[in-house]
């Protein structure tokens, strides 16, 4: 996936004048948002698992598929560059925080041949659980803590069975996330964030699933409207974030028409995103080349959101016009 924004390179102190110039520009919840993820450390909530809620049969549409990122049962490569699990584990300083993020994020369980690939994910998955301790780490941070819970999700919906352990743990990260929102740095954090919860709060039954539903729902029905610009274009203006925003408002739809009875926020909430994803996808269509590569505006690369082939593909097979 794209690069954080919280991710950055800089390590000498910042200057009174760049900090004053950096903080004018804030929102108050911004700060406070700094201030709480930084002075609130919660504990883990371990308790068990909220019941699942059911599903509709054969509504669950295949999401955009990736290049395959496991190319053996412990050999990855994010961003051009390959690592074995064996030798630099889950979260080696050495290497660069956005390649420890894309270790956590999970993308290749949903990838291109995923189903070939199955038993490398299985164990992939009970390596994570026993290697990495809840609230612990790289992983555990909020940004590639919502990106795996939207990816097991879909791999529970697409093929995978979700056992009482995997269920267990993706309890324990909806609770922390849902502690750890990015306030501070809003944008496509915040949204990745709220949509975490939604999935998480549509896979699980109950009224603790119904609090996390509702607070994702209520950031998304507010962000929605302020990130997606009235000519359909994310308010980035990069055509790689552009392609990640239009998958997740996409991700939306599925969840929301594969699991049934939803609520009045999710069926006004649902409305708007087929409205705005049609619009995404026109916006979409409107930055890339003829071979279907993205133009190079912004912040953009290739390999980083899914072919628009396959948003193509999604947009269709979810009525989106």
């Amino acid at each position: 996936m794209g690069a954080p924004a919280a991710l950055s390179t800089a390590t000498a102190p910042m200057q009174p004048g760049r900090l004053w110039r950096t903080l004018r520009w804030l929102k108050a919840g911004q700060i406070v948002g700094r201030v709480r993820l930084r002075l609130l450390r919660p504990r883990p909530d371990l308790r068990p698992a909220p019941p699942l809620r059911a599903a509709a049969p054969g509504a669950w549409v295949q999401p955009p598929q990736r290049e395959a990122s496991l190319l053996s049962a412990t050999r990855m490569r994010f961003l051009g560059v390959e690592h074995d699990l064996a030798e630099v584990g889950w979260d080696d300083p050495r290497l660069p925080l956005l390649w420890r993020y894309n270790q956590h994020y999970f993308d290749d369980l949903n990838a291109a041949g995923a189903q070939e690939r199955r038993g490398w994910h299985r164990d992939l998955v009970h390596r994570w659980l026993a290697a990495n301790l809840p609230a612990h780490g790289t992983a555990w941070a909020p940004y590639p803590t919502s990106l795996r819970i939207v990816n097991w999700i879909k791999w529970f919906a697409s093929r995978e069975p979700a056992t009482p352990e995997l269920q267990a743990s993706l309890a324990v990260q909806a609770r922390w996330l849902a502690r750890r929102i990015e306030w501070h740095l809003l944008g496509n954090h915040l949204f990745v964030n709220a949509k975490a919860l939604a999935f998480a709060g549509r896979f699980f039954d109950g009224d603790e699933a119904e609090a996390g539903l509702g607070a994702g729902l209520d950031i998304l029905v507010r962000e929605l409207p302020e990130q997606i610009l009235a000519d359909g274009g994310q308010f980035e203006r990069s055509p790689m974030y552009h392609a990640l925003a239009l998958e997740d408002v996409l991700d939306l739809i599925n969840l929301a028409r594969s699991r049934p009875h939803a609520g009045p926020v999710l069926k006004r909430l649902t409305v708007d995103l087929h409205r705005v994803a049609g619009a995404m996808l026109h916006w979409l269509r409107c930055l890339q080349h003829p071979d279907g590569t993205l133009a190079r505006f912004n912040d953009t690369a290739e390999g980083i959101a899914p072919p628009t082939s396959e948003i193509e593909r999604y947009a269709a097979a979810l009525g989106v016009q």
